[in-house]
């Protein structure tokens, strides 16, 4: 039970994660209207890494070593479609003030 419990907390830790980036990747000016917009997908990857490296160093004691692969691959779906779309409604609020 254990093991369930730490998996989860990886996947809403990546969640939140996913939120940061592309709160970061917007705020940095990666948005459509810029020619360096593709640069936001790093910020992504980055961020990825990053949460990767944090749950190994908090749960990765707490998973047996048959399910370390987890770890990297837990959450992975959630995380891209989370960045996506915050970077997306960020940009989206960007574009919509800038009309004014």
């Amino acid at each position: 039970m254990e093991n369930v419990d730490a998996l989860d907390r990886v996947f809403w830790m990546r969640i939140g994660f996913a939120v940061i980036a592309g709160l970061v990747a917007g705020g940095m000016g990666f948005l459509t209207f810029n020619e360096n917009a593709a640069n936001g997908i790093g910020i992504g990857f980055l961020f990825y890494i990053i949460s990767y490296v944090v749950a190994r160093s908090r749960y990765g004691k707490m998973i047996p070593p048959s399910d370390k692969n987890k770890l990297l691959t837990n959450g992975i779906g959630g995380y891209v479609f989370m960045f996506l779309f915050i970077w997306i409604l960020y940009n989206t609020i960007a574009f919509m003030q800038a009309r004014g």
